[in-house]
């Protein structure tokens, strides 16, 4: 339990570092910031509590804020998908998946494909909503939607395939 939760802080506490100092200093394009910190939503065990997810989930958007200096989307947007991940996994992986954990999963590629996918769309979706707050700049909006979702994709995928766990 306790080496748990200090899994938890350890992992909690290196993805908002690396979120601050290397990935918020990465543009791609001018405008492109990968949003590397999903990774702790990602990779949160689907046996724990769902309060849990939703508590950290606010609390990691809020720290990723306050290190950034923004206006509270992060918060809002990562409190969103802590909320919508049960029914996302539902979705992705069938009625209830097999492992505690995406890191320990053997499921077919597609399922963790549609998983991070929609998980990092819905969360930029409502990130660049809440930044732009402005209809005129709907298509701005789409645009760096598209764009982060797409970097931070193929992030999140490299990295959950680096830290995979292997089975003999």
């Amino acid at each position: 339990m306790v080496q748990d939760n200090l899994k938890v802080f350890f992992s909690f506490m290196c993805l908002v570092l690396l979120q601050n100092l290397i990935f918020d200093n990465i543009n791609l394009f001018g405008f492109s910031c990968p949003a590397i910190y999903l990774f702790f939503i990602i990779t949160y065990r689907f046996d724990k509590s769902q309060f849990t997810l939703i508590l950290l989930g606010f609390l990691l958007g809020l720290t990723v804020d306050l290190l950034q200096n923004s206006s509270g989307a992060n918060a809002i947007s990562t409190l969103l998908i802590s909320f919508i991940r049960p029914f996302i996994i539902r979705f992705s992986f069938g009625v209830s998946p097999d492992n505690i954990s995406i890191l320990n999963m053997k499921t077919r590629l597609d399922k963790q494909v549609v998983y991070i996918f929609l998980l990092t769309v819905v969360h930029q979706f409502i990130l660049q909503s809440l930044a732009y707050f402005d209809l005129v700049h709907f298509i701005l909006i789409l645009r760096n939607t598209f764009m982060n979702s797409i970097l931070t994709f193929i992030l999140l995928f490299a990295a959950l395939n680096l830290f995979k766990k292997k089975k003999a």
